[in-house]
């Protein structure tokens, strides 16, 4: 390849990485991921460069999740069976590798002032156990420290070795993508929705 050519692809490449760096002001404080006892836990502290209001506003707009990840395949309310409480059916696809799956989840999920509690109907899911909470902080008037944390045993066969690292590695890639996306909604939501 000639030096110009070499040169011209390198600089796009790291104008590409400044550019998508600028999209998203998402500032990672801690994550982690872990297998325990059967279970998957991912735990995310960040903080979104958008205000607590916004961020609020785009995690309550269930039916609009498929556009914060491409992997929410479809996200649907089934009941708001009281105030505050809603019945949510969501479709992921979930890859292990080269090993992909449509997993279907049914969640009860309470809302509170700034914060969401889901906890996943095993017999109505593809998991015997799910658990995610999601807690908003304003940070100042324009930003917004998010504490996620989610614990799921998968109602389906996972390869032990290998199969752990691919599923804790995909908890820990959605959870950014998610918060990223919930970031970008929440910045310009009229933009994004069109």
């Amino acid at each position: 390849m000639p030096r110009s050519t070499t040169i011209a692809v390198t600089t796009a490449m790291l104008t590409g990485m400044v550019l998508s760096s600028a999209a998203s002001a998402l500032e990672v404080e801690h994550i982690e991921t872990r297998y325990a006892a059967g279970q998957y836990h991912c735990e995310l502290v960040a903080v979104l460069d958008a205000p607590a209001h916004a961020v609020e506003d785009v995690l309550r707009d269930y039916e609009h999740y498929p556009a914060l990840d491409p992997r929410i395949l479809q996200a649907r309310v089934l009941a708001r069976p009281a105030p505050g409480t809603v019945l949510l059916e969501t479709h992921l696809r979930t890859c292990f590798g080269p090993f992909c799956r449509t997993v279907v989840r049914v969640e009860t999920v309470r809302e509170a002032q700034h914060a969401l509690s889901a906890v996943t109907d095993p017999a109505r899911s593809d998991v015997r156990f799910g658990e995610t909470q999601t807690t908003l902080e304003p940070a100042n008037a324009a930003r917004t420290r998010i504490t996620y944390r989610s614990s799921v045993t998968p109602g389906f066969w996972i390869p032990a070795v290998v199969g752990r690292r691919w599923m804790l590695r995909a908890m820990e890639q959605a959870a950014l993508d998610v918060f990223r996306g919930v970031e970008a909604r929440a910045k310009a939501p009229r933009e994004i929705d069109k």
